[in-house]
């Protein structure tokens, strides 16, 4: 239980980093992550996590900290908006 609670608190804090750097643009800047979490969550059947997991894995994304941190701040926003603004529809 104790990994499952820091691994969380590692995933807001990667959130809180974005919307911090990106300010009033966030969820526009996001909304790219997040539609492409959504299109990995259904083809794969995956929950949030295991989808952003996969994505982090994939080439273009591997070398790329910006873009990992927006999909894992885009799989938070999906399971728990911040209420930065509208929850991606």
């Amino acid at each position: 239980m104790e990994k499952q609670i820091k691994m969380a608190a590692k995933l807001y804090e990667m959130r809180d980093t974005a919307k911090r750097f990106f300010g009033p643009e966030y969820l526009d800047k996001l909304k790219p992550y997040s539609d492409l979490l959504k299109k990995v969550m259904e083809a794969n059947k995956e929950d949030e996590l295991k989808a952003a997991m996969r994505l982090v894995q994939i080439e273009s994304f591997a070398d790329n900290g910006m873009a990992q941190l927006m999909v894992f701040a885009a799989a938070v926003e999906l399971v728990e908006p911040s209420g930065a603004g509208p929850a991606f529809a």
